[in-house]
C-alpha cells in the first residue's frame, strides 16, 4: 500500500484458509511491519513472519475484494485510503471509495463511495483532499467523511487531471497534473 507519512510499512497479506490452498486465494488482511524491525544494512526483502503483524481484515465487507489506492496515516494513527471494489465485472458505478479506518478495527470510521478512482489524497486537521481520474477535487470532512465541497480542476478554461496532491501548509494545496503543471491552490478560495 502506498501510505504517505506512515509510521509503519502497510501491505495486504493473503492468509490461506485451508492447507493445500493455492497462494493468494485465502483471506486478505491489512498487515504492517515496523521499519525498525528490518536492519538498515539489508537489501529490501519480503518481511519475515516474526516481523509482520496482521492488523484487521483488508476488506471490511465480507465477500468483497478491495484493492487499495493512495493513502495517508493521520497523526492519531488512523489510515485514510482510497481504493476500488472488485466484483469480477470491472469498475462499477459506486465501486470506488475513500475510507477512514483505525488500523486494528474491523469496521471503518466512515466510507465515501464514488464512481471514480482516486489519483491521490492528503489531509490537514479538518479535511481530507481527494483528486480523481476525471479531474475532480473532492474535499471531505476528516471526522465524518461528508463532502465539504467539490470542483473540477480547470486551468485557463482547460480541464486538467491531478496525478499528485500535497497539503503544503494549512489552507494550501500543491497539485501536480497530467500535463506537467503544478497548481498552488488556496483551500479557502478553492482552486
Amino acid at each position: 500500500m502506498r501510505i504517505r507519512r506512515g509510521s509503519r510499512v502497510y501491505f495486504r497479506e493473503s492468509v490461506p484458509r485451508k492447507s493445500g490452498q493455492k497462494p493468494g486465494s485465502g483471506d486478505a488482511w491489512l498487515a504492517a511491519v515496523e521499519p525498525k524491525s528490518i536492519p538498515v544494512a539489508e537489501r529490501p526483502r519480503e518481511p519475515r513472519k516474526a516481523e509482520a503483524r496482521r492488523l484487521s481484515p483488508y476488506s471490511w465487507t465480507p465477500g468483497e475484494t478491495h484493492f487499495a489506492g493512495p493513502g495517508v496515516e493521520t497523526a492519531d494513527g488512523d489510515l485514510i485510503h482510497a481504493g476500488t471494489v472488485y466484483h469480477g465485472h470491472g469498475l462499477q458505478p459506486g465501486g470506488s471509495f475513500v475510507v477512514r479506518r483505525t488500523v486494528a478495527g474491523e469496521k471503518p470510521t466512515w466510507v465515501f463511495w464514488t464512481d471514480r478512482k482516486a489519483t491521490d489524497l492528503d489531509h490537514d486537521m479538518e479535511s481530507a483532499y481527494v483528486t480523481s481520474d476525471d479531474g475532480e477535487l473532492v474535499v471531505l470532512d476528516l471526522h465524518d467523511g461528508n463532502v465539504r465541497w467539490r470542483q473540477h480542476l480547470v486551468v485557463t478554461g482547460v480541464p486538467v487531471v491531478a496525478t499528485a496532491l500535497t497539503v503544503t501548509e494549512p489552507g494550501r494545496l500543491l497539485i501536480g497534473t497530467t500535463d506537467g503543471r503544478l497548481l498552488d491552490c488556496s483551500t479557502f478560495w478553492k482552486c
